[in-house]
């Protein structure tokens, strides 16, 4: 393997990965990915330490293939696998955190309501049945609240969602889309519950129908109206199936909605964090230079860099700043 094709190896790696995989197993999975393995016995001289072997192997970025002459070899599985396993991971992660905040909300409720016990099992059902309208508005609000990665939102008629003058989560910390129906922004008090979203950080889209609405936290909960009014009740879905194919219905309607954006906002096009971040990015700094002179993690600029990337509507970071200065956002 030539030098340059090493070089790029590491490249799309880094690229891949960054921000994903802890930066000590990236450390550690480059060089092995870049020398396309080794026999097993030269691995630990390699990583380090036999415990570094273990630990790739363990995090799926490394497997163990027996050759012809019945020796063993360490292989680096691909960036693109690699990642793949990191995100299954992180996915499993966040519905084990959401399992424990919603566990949590029900045994505070038990307290409040003194009846001291919480329904056995409730929480561990993969599709439940929530007919009480404080209860729906509570676990709408936690979830949005408390999501890490992304907030979807599809349509209205999910108790919870905040009146125009009520308070709305920020969503700097976490990226949120949301589709409306075109109709929503007609009325006054509409489009000012849109422009409030945006406000918040979230990046909205319209069409002219939507057939459904849902709620979704990280890829792994949903909540959906058992009807397309607000007194129905709703569903509250944590089947890793279901909820994936929720998604992919989410993302179907997005690549046709239409972007939608608010010009009468106080604060600028984007959030001034969003702005900053721009301008590095015109600046042709790396995400990581970003990171730095922000003071935040390099997957903080990343969450920031993909709500710019759908506001402009572009497909990619480097066409940002052309688009960017294009529409006068920046010099």
């Amino acid at each position: 393997m030539s030098d340059v094709h090493r070089s790029s190896l590491a490249f799309r790696a880094r690229q891949l990965l960054e921000g994903v995989v802890q930066d000590e197993l990236l450390a550690l999975y480059i060089p092995m990915l870049v020398q396309g393995g080794c026999p097993i016995e030269d691995a630990t001289s390699l990583l380090g330490d036999g415990e570094h072997v273990e630990l790739l192997i363990r995090q799926g970025m490394a497997y163990l293939q027996e050759e012809a002459n019945c020796d063993s070899a360490l292989v680096p599985a691909s960036p693109e696998l690699t990642l793949q396993r990191a995100l299954a991971r992180q996915a499993g992660d966040l519905a084990s955190e959401h399992q424990i905040l919603l566990e949590g909300q029900e045994r505070l409720r038990a307290a409040q309501t003194g009846t001291g016990t919480v329904a056995d099992g409730s929480m561990d059902q993969l599709v439940q049945f929530l007919t009480d309208q404080n209860r729906i508005a509570e676990l709408t609000s936690t979830l949005a609240g408390s999501a890490q990665r992304e907030w979807l939102i599809l349509g209205d008629h999910i108790a919870g969602d905040q009146p125009v003058d009520g308070p709305r989560p920020s969503f700097s910390r976490t990226r949120c889309r949301a589709i409306y129906e075109s109709g929503r922004i007609e009325s006054l008090d509409g489009r000012e519950s849109v422009d409030a979203d945006v406000r918040a950080g979230a990046t909205v889209r319209l069409l002219p129908q939507i057939g459904m609405s849902m709620r979704i936290a990280d890829e792994a909960i949903a909540l959906m109206p058992l009807a397309e009014r607000a007194s129905a009740g709703a569903l509250l879905l944590q089947s890793s199936v279901i909820v994936g194919a929720l998604r992919e219905y989410f993302e179907l309607l997005w690549e046709r909605a239409t972007p939608y954006g608010a010009p009468d906002r106080q604060d600028g096009p984007l959030p001034p964090i969003q702005m900053k971040i721009l301008r590095l990015l015109v600046q042709d700094l790396p995400d990581k230079a970003i990171a730095e002179q922000l003071g935040v993690s390099l997957a903080t600029v990343g969450r920031h860099l993909n709500i710019i990337r759908d506001a402009l509507g572009v497909q990619n970071r480097f066409a940002v700043g052309a688009a960017a200065v294009q529409r006068g956002l920046v010099d």
